[in-house]
Order: C-alpha cells, then structure tokens, then sequence
C-alpha cells in the first residue's frame, strides 16, 4: 500500500518560507537578482499549497532551475502534446553550436514541446516580450555550457544576418589601450522544422545585459568610463556612416572581459534614404539609457547628436503610430509632435530619486517600467497612463506614483511567472490595468499620497507586491472621490459607532411623518393645495452634484413634499379608505427597508422573511376559505399558492397571466401565435377596474380580447348575462377567466359571487375575484357570509391591504385557490417542484428582486388580530351610512348608488334642477347631464382645493336613471368612501356641511344654465383611476 501525500505545515510563516527560497536561489547563476526576488516571493506563496514531497522536489531543484521547482510545487507536468507528429530539424549558423543541438536535439520529438519544457530566460530586469518565447538551456557535455534560446520570425532572419554585417562592418578599432572592444554576436545558430517555420535561434548565454550592469553600480567609476568612451566611439560611427542601428541600447549589450557584444539587428536605418526615421531612433536611444546613465554620462554620450544626426524641420509629416493614433486622434502628427512626445517620455523614464534609499540605493529606474508597459500594457492603457504621468512637475509626486506603478509591475510579473508554472490563467485584471483604473478616478496626487502614507512600502514590495497592490487598489477604490469613513457614517448606516447620529436622525423623520399624520397645526388642512406649475417650481432642483446636511433635506421634505402631500388619514379626507394608519402596518413599513431582505430567495437574501410572506399568504387563503395547513407542513414553494404584489394592478395581471397558462399551456412555449383562437377574458364592463383590460393588452390578447356585458343597476355582474356570452361567444374567441367584482372602484357594489361562480364551474372557465376594495370584509364572519358567499369558488382572488386594511402602500396579493399554480411561471421545473426549495423568484412573474414589503401585513396580523380587524371593518359601516343619511337629509344631492358595503357616488343635483330636467327634450337632458357634472365637479374642485374636504370624482353612468337624464348617462360624479375608523360623527357632520355651504349658493346658477337662461364655460378636469373606464 502507497502512503498518500501529505500537505506541509501551513503554520509556518511566510516570512520565513520566503527568506529560505532567497537563501536557495541565491546560488542561480541564470536569474537577475530582480527575478531571484520574483521566483523567491512565488515559491513562498506557492509552498503553502504544496505536498511535503513536492517541496522537497523542489528545493532541490530550485538553484538549477527555479521554473522547475516552482512547477513541482504546483504538481504540473509539461508533456508533449499527443497530436504532434515528429518533425525532422534544419539547423543553420555556427558549427560548434549547431553540433551540439544535433546531439541535444537528437531524440526531440517536437521542437516546440522541447523548448516550452525548458527554464523561462530570466536574467533581466523585465520579462523578455512574450513572442520571443526567451528559454535558457543547460548542456552538461560534452562541455558545460549555457544557451539562450530566442524565437525570431522568419522573415526577419536575412534582414537580422545582413543588419549585422553593416554594423560589424563600421565598428570602430580601439585606438588606444584600456578601451573596449565592440564585437557583432556571431555566434549563433537556427533551428527549425522547415524554412518557413519561424526559427529559434541557439547562442551561448552571454550573461547580465551591460543595462542591468549599469544600473546595478558594481562597475566603478573607471569601468564606466571604459563603456561610456566605447558607446560614444559607435555611435560617432554610426553617425559618420548614415547607419542608425535602432537597438543601440544597453539591454542590447554584454560587458564581457574587455569587449562589448552587441545583439539583436533587427532594424538599421540609412540616414540619408529615410532621415526622419533616423533622427527618431536616435531619440530613441536616449529613452533606452534614460535609467541606467547619470545624467552627465547620457550628455556626453549623446552629445556627438549634435553634429550628426539628421536635421528633420518641425512641421515634417510623418504617419501617427498606434500610441499617437490613440493619444492624439490623428492619422499623422508632425516631427515637432513626435520629438515633444519622445521627450517627454524620456523624462519619465530616467532616473528619479526615492524618497528613501532602501531600494537600489535610493535611485527608482523609469525604463524599467516604460519598457515592462511597453511590452505588456495595450496601448489604450499606456495612452491613459500617459496621460496622468506626463503632466505632472512636482518630482517627489511623480517618484511617488512612479513606485507605486512598480509595485504593480512586481506583482504583475509573479503573478505571470505563477501563471506559467501552474499552467492556468490568472482571470483577474493585471494589477497595473488596476492602478491605472483608480489613477482615473482619484488623480495623481491622491495616489502619491497613498503611497507615501503606506508604511514599510520597500519591506512589503519585496515580501508581497500583490498585497502591497491590493491593499493600496482597496484604499484608493474606498476613498475615491474623498469619501472616508467619516463621510461614509454620514450617508450610511450600519456602523456602531455611528449609531447616536443616526438615531437621531431616524427619529426626527419618524417625529415629520407623525407631525403629518397626526397635524402639527391646529386644524390643519388635509391638502394644502398648489397648482401642478407651482409645485413644480418649488421641487424643481438642478441635479445635485454636492449634497447637503441631512437636516437641510429633511427641512425640505417637511417644508415642501410633506407639506404639499394630502392626508388620506386624515378626518376630512373621505375619497378613498386608503388610511394607512394602522400603528403596526406603520411599524413594519419602517422596519422592512431597515431590514433590507430580498424575497427572490431564501439564502443569502430572506431566510426569514420568506416564511413571514408564506405565512401571510396562508393566512389569507384561510379566510377567503381556501384550504390551508400548518405552515409547518408546506413542502416548499410549489406549495405556496399566493404572492404579496405592488397593487390590485399587477394582482390581476398575474391572476390573467395564471387563467391564460392554465386554460392554454401550450402558449407557456410557443406563445400566443401558436394558437388558433384568440384567449378572451369575459366582464362588466360599466364596472370592471381598468387593470383587467390593461392585462389583456399588456399580456398581448390585446384590447379586443374583453368581452364585455352589461351591469345591473346595482352596479354589479349579471350572472345570466355572463351565462349568455359563454354558452355563444363571438367566433374566433374562446373565453378562458370571468371577472367577478367583490367591491367595485365605483360604488363598491358586490357581485353575486355565488351564481358567477356556479356559471363558471357549468362552463369549465377561470373565475377570478378582484376582491381589492371588498377584500376587508374577509375578516368579519357576518359580512363575509353576507357579502362574499361563494368567494371561495374563485380560482384566484386578488386583495388589497392598502385599500381597506390600514396599511401603508404598496400592499396587494393574489392567492389561488389550487396550489402548485404559479410553478407554471418558472422554466426551471426540476427545482420548482423539489421539496424544501423556497425561492420565491421562481414563482413570482413581473417581480424579480423586491422588498420585505409583507412584513407590514405580518405585524399589523400578529398586532390587531382577526376578531379586533373584522370589528373596526364592520364599524365603518356605520360612517358611511351616517354619511349617507346626511347627504340625502340635504336635499342637494342624488347618489347614483344604494350602498351595499362603503362607498357612496352622488351629484350635485337639486329638486328643482331634477323637476327642470322632466320638461327638457332628449338633447336638453343630454345637454343638462353636462351641467350637472360641470357644478358638481366645480363644488368637489373648491373645496378640494380649500383643503376642507376630500372627496373623489370620476365618471360613472346612472344606471338606474336616478337623475333623470336617461338611464346609462354620464356623469362627472363625487364620491366618498370613508374608510379610516377614527372617523368621528363630527367629523362627517363637517364635512357635510361644508359640502352644503358651497353647493347652496350655486342651484341657482345652475338652474338658470339648465333652463338656457345663463351660459357658463366650464374647464374639465381629469379624474381619479377610478374613472379610468373602457368607455372614456
């Protein structure tokens, strides 16, 4: 039996993983000590995931190959790839090299798989580019010896062979002794599966780049001398000969023994055929050594310029490059725009102190970091990383950001060297797209600022840039616009020690909102009527782009919306019974944004608050005489037949949406053009609430899908007449859901929903009840048994705490008789139907991400009580009907309706315009209906805007003809529901004689308008939702 591997101990701190692998590595002869830093930091990071073997594995290997051992600590395998076939090899170039990659190579398989096998060339300070593929090769025999290995293209091959020729063929000879050979790399060899495959190209590792040389300071101040005379000898010859090598830069060059070897021809440039592209090269060169020479020895070394290089005058059109294109927007830019744009480059990658000389003795090198950009940023990055740098002159800002671009490159570069050991891509953004991103958002003095203000910036930089990086990107992302944590307990609450304040404040809202319900002046008006263009100049605001105190805001809710806003629970407000006064359903509209709960599901979102809905809903269903159980005993979501909405509006939508899959499941799929008959939804029209036509165009039956019949006088549903239209509907229409009224918007009359129901079931069709104004009588057994016998029949019922329950808005449900109906609107069957899944959203159409908003219900449940609810919904009886004795005792007025629950809708109509009417023709009492709608809605409109009383108006037909223009006229009517139970005698006795005072000074006009006597021009008026009919 094998023993398993085992983990290392993850106690052991990084600090001391990380300090063990640069004791390792320090005996690599193959890494710069830039990446001797980066391996060590990735190998720290890397052990703590690693089997015990694979760690040792891997300290074993790590001084000859710090690749590989980063590679067994992630338990990767480089294998050849199965699909390869084995090709045969071309070599070319040098025999003594070619000869031993023969031997080398003899038993490789495939070229490619070999080399990606093969140590990462790592002895510069940035990452070769990546289309070079960098690998170093150990030989041991038959000598030990290093090779560099590179990929050039193929192309490029002869122009690189005779480049080199035309340098090697203008070097200069020493002229005296101590000064430096310059000598053209020779040897060399290329390898590759056929000619047109691009090479890669074998030469003997030649070791440290005189760049890192240079910036390293280990060669003193003769050996620089040395260096500095033999660059300057090239390039005075390059200059006499009109030949521009473009790579004259120091990555490019070798300090070996007495002689410096030049690499890498791929371009030289013949001043005197292409002189602009000269001159711009040999700009170039001065960016290259930007950071490795002091700036006295760039001056001397490019000093000759002066005399040589080739004179381009400034407004020389040259075409834009893709950095160009991007930063300026142009095709072609100029030499002056290309000079100004490389100069300003080369100050950003020069040397610049530190502010402490923990790192490179103080000295930040900017070409490090212009060419990591270069080679590895898009140039839409570089553009915008240009642009914050390049302005700024303040050098103790610049250094600043300039360290902190660093970091990123650190961190960029191990995550790479992560990246290729473990053979998966890191997904994230690079840490410098990170740096440049918040660059945008806080500017480079902010992000100086951050840095100088981190603390051990240079022991965190070596120990973990990633880190470093992360906590700065978290820093500048969370004070972005200066938002600190004092701010933040300002606008945001949840903070402990910001508590007192926001209490405060909480309280203070809460004190505007009982000031408004309860008034805060003697008889304060429930309006404090302004006309729509002067509201709109008191709330108008440009967008506010700083805020202000919360008590300012406060000042101006209280001052202007709270002030302007009507009372609907207050005593003289008598439109509609929407009070919304009940202390817990108050409470509970408080707490459910504080809560802050998401119903779509149970984790992460409503654990609890789920089951408070499902709870209401089950409550609900038990007193419209459904079947209910424990909630205990549901089984999950397919079992929750109901669902809180924002109103009686959506309530019906969902109710057609469940009638229409129910009665066509076909169209769940394929929609409605897969059938072939048009669904229609049959109802009173004079009654019906709009919402139910809105569904059916919203849903796409279209508005033609209602079939409307006729009401009775009392203003309810025929159910004979219903029984008609279902036994010979039009052609081409199958009615698939009958809507019964329990309390329509008009005059709250109630359908017999006994018969309806009975006509429903004879025919096979969906019963819905919109029960949203009579859904309160569910609570008292005697009304329900009175008005709602055969409510329970309804396949779906809809209801509205918010109507007539006390609650505040919005507050509706839907609840269907059937469970496992709303399962039908999620796709994912599988997981709707499972036991214990109780994610609402899966059965919830419209409605996706929503609040706790059956909490108010919930408390206003657990607080009153059914018995204490069913008492004060039968106590409003009373209001209405001392209403309604008082308006008749008046002798002003005609209600169109018998109340049947607490509604009432009158006209302004006196017995002596009533008497006029009887001597008028059809056309004068048509004329005379007018009249009469014009007073009344002029009387409701005073007092409405006087604030005295509140009363609603809209349009309704006298069925009954109780005015006497005909029966089925249209009337502008006012109507009154009184439904807040804190109503008192008085109260109405008020509101009726003010109604009185300002109706008793206008029969006479009235008269005398009816009779032809006076003519008047009255404005109409838009009414409330209720006269939102079909017929308008």
């Amino acid at each position: 039996m094998t023993t398993p591997p085992t983990r290392i101990n993850s106690s052991r701190p990084y600090a001391e993983r990380l300090e063990a692998w640069r004791t390792r590595l320090a005996e690599s002869r193959h890494l710069s000590s830039r990446f001797r830093d980066r391996y060590s930091i990735v190998l720290a990071q890397m052990e703590a995931f690693a089997m015990t073997e694979s760690v040792a594995a891997a300290r074993e290997a790590a001084a000859a190959d710090p690749h590989r051992a980063a590679e067994l600590l992630a338990g990767t395998t480089l294998l050849p790839s199965a699909s390869r076939a084995s090709a045969p090899l071309l070599f070319d170039g040098d025999a003594d090299i070619v000869r031993l990659l023969r031997e080398l190579l003899a038993e490789c398989l495939h070229l490619d798989d070999f080399m990606a096998a093969q140590q990462p060339l790592a002895q510069t300070a940035v990452p070769i580019h990546p289309s070079r593929r960098a690998r170093i090769l150990r030989v041991d025999e038959p000598a030990s010896c290093d090779l560099v290995a590179l990929v050039w293209s193929a192309g490029s091959v002869e122009e690189r062979q005779r480049n080199a020729a035309l340098i090697s063929g203008i070097l200069p000879e020493r002229s005296g002794p101590g000064e430096l050979r310059l000598a053209v790399q020779s040897e060399y060899a290329l390898v590759r599966t056929e000619y047109s495959a691009d090479p890669w190209v074998f030469s003997p590792n030649l070791g440290e780049t005189l760049e890192d040389a240079l910036r390293s300071r280990r060669l003193d101040s003769r050996s620089r001398r040395r260096v500095l005379t033999a660059l300057r000898r090239l390039r005075e010859a390059m200059l006499e000969a009109g030949l521009i090598w473009q790579g004259f830069a120091p990555r490019n060059m070798f300090l070996r023994d007495e002689e410096i070897i030049l690499i890498d021809f791929e371009e030289v440039v013949d001043s005197s055929t292409s002189p602009a592209r000269a001159a711009e090269y040999l700009l170039w060169h001065r960016i290259f050594f930007a950071d490795s020479l002091t700036a006295a020895e760039a001056a001397e070394l490019f000093a000759v310029d002066s005399n040589g290089a080739p004179a381009i005058a400034d407004d020389h059109p040259l075409p834009a490059d893709s950095f160009e294109r991007a930063l300026l927007a142009v095709d072609t830019v100029t030499w002056r725009q290309r000079r100004e744009l490389l100069g300003q480059s080369l100050r950003l990658e020069s040397q610049h102190r530190r502010p402490e000389r923990r790192r490179d003795g103080g000295v930040l090198y900017g070409h490090e970091l212009g060419h990591f950009w270069g080679d590895f940023l898009p140039v839409a990055h570089e553009v915008r990383l240009f642009s914050h740098l390049s302005p700024i002159e303040d050098p103790n800002t610049l250094v600043a950001c300039l360290e902190a671009f660093e970091a990123a490159m650190e961190a960029d570069i191990c995550r790479a060297i992560r990246a290729s050991c473990t053979g998966t891509a890191d997904g994230s953004a690079m840490r410098t797209e990170g740096l440049i991103d918040a660059l945008d958002a806080v500017g480079v003095t902010a992000l100086a600022e951050a840095r100088l203000n981190t603390r051990a910036w240079y022991q965190q930089l070596t120990a973990d840039p990633a880190r470093l990086m992360d906590e700065l990107l978290f820093q500048l992302g969370t004070n972005v616009g200066g938002v600190s944590q004092p701010l933040l307990d300002t606008y945001l609450v949840g903070r402990s020690g910001a508590r007192k304040g926001h209490e405060e404040d909480l309280v203070e809202t809460v004190r505007v909102g009982l000031d408004f319900l309860h008034g805060a002046e003697p008889e304060q008006p429930f309006l404090r009527y302004a006309e729509p263009t002067a509201l709109r100049k008191a709330i108008a605001q440009p967008l506010p782009r700083e805020g202000l105190g919360f008590d300012h805001v406060l000042a101006e809710v209280n001052d202007v919306v709270a002030r302007y806003s009507i009372g609907q629970g207050h005593p003289r407000y008598l439109a509609f019974p929407d009070s919304g006064n009940a202390l817990a359903a108050l409470a509970g509209s408080l707490l459910s944004p504080l809560l802050n709960q998401n119903l779509i599901a149970v984790d992460r979102s409503a654990p609890s608050a789920t089951f408070v809905e499902a709870q209401v809903i089950e409550w609900l269903r038990e007193l419209v005489g459904y079947t209910t159980v424990p909630l205990t005993e549901l089984r999950g979501v397919k079992d929750v037949s109901g669902l809180w909405t924002t109103g009686g509006h959506l309530s019906n939508h969902i109710a057609m949406l469940a009638a229409l899959g129910h009665t066509f499941p076909a169209a769940r799929k394929h929609g409605l053009r897969g059938l072939d008959t048009q669904p229609a939804v049959v109802m009173a029209g004079p009654i019906a609430h709009y919402s139910h036509s809105d569904a059916a165009f919203h849903l796409g039956l279209g508005w033609d899908a209602i079939l409307s019949t006729g009401a009775k006088q009392g203003y309810t549903t025929d159910p004979a007449a219903v029984d008609r239209l279902l036994s010979d509907p039009p052609s081409g229409r199958t009615p698939f859901m009958v809507v019964g009224v329990a309390g329509n918007c008009r005059t709250t009359g109630l359908d017999d929903l006994e018969a309806l129901g009975e006509v429903c079931r004879k025919h096979g069709v969906w019963f819905h009840v919109d029960a949203c104004h009579g859904g309160s009588l569910i609570f008292n057994d005697r009304l329900r048994q009175q008005h709602l016998r055969g409510i329970e029949q309804a396949d779906s019922v809809s209801l509205d705490p918010h109507k007539g329950l006390f609650t505040p808005y919005p507050s509706s449900y839907v609840l269907f008789r059937e469970r496992e109906v709303l399962t039908q609107f999620s796709r994912h069957t599988t997981t709707v139907m499972a036991d214990d899944c109780w994610d609402l959203g899966l059965i919830t159409p419209f409605l996706g991400s929503r609040g706790f908003q059956s909490l108010p219900t919930w408390m206003l449940l657990r607080h009153v009580g059914t018995r204490a609810l069913g008492a004060m919904v039968e106590a409003r009886q009373a209001l209405v009907r001392y209403l309604e004795r008082r308006l008749d005792e008046t002798g002003l007025f005609v209600r169109l309706n018998d109340v049947d629950f607490y509604r009432m809708a009158f006209v302004f109509c006196s017995p002596s315009v009533r008497s006029a009417l009887t001597s008028l023709d059809a056309v004068g009492r048509q004329r005379a209906a007018k009249i009469v709608s014009a007073y009344t809605s002029r009387v409701n409109t005073a007092l409405y805007q006087a604030g005295e009383v509140c009363f609603d108006e809209h349009s309704l037909a006298d069925l009954a003809d109780r005015v006497g223009a005909g029966a089925g006229t249209g009337y502008t009517i006012m109507a009154t529901c009184p439904g807040n139970p804190l109503l008192t005698r008085a109260d109405l006795d008020v509101a009726v004689e003010r109604l009185v005072a300002e109706a008793q000074p206008l029969v006479e006009p009235m008269l005398a308008e009816i009779r032809g006597e006076a003519v008047h021009q009255h404005a109409p008026r838009l009414s409330g939702p209720a006269g939102w009919n079909d017929g308008e």
